[in-house]
């Protein structure tokens, strides 16, 4: 088995907005392992693949 990650969304402030500096980063290194996705593409995840399905990270 190998290691585990997390997709989520981008962090939102208090009033739900995306905090634009987090969202410079997608696409680099930006936290503890965590796949970081636009919110449609995070919901996309969500409603579409099964939790603690097996998911291939190329680069």
């Amino acid at each position: 088995m190998g290691a585990t990650y997390l997709f989520h969304s981008l962090p939102v402030d208090s009033n739900g907005h995306i905090i634009e500096e987090e969202a410079a980063k997608l696409g680099t290194p930006a936290s503890h392992g965590c796949i970081r996705l636009i919110p449609n593409d995070a919901f996309w995840f969500y409603e579409n693949i099964p939790k603690g399905s097996d998911v291939e990270i190329v680069d």
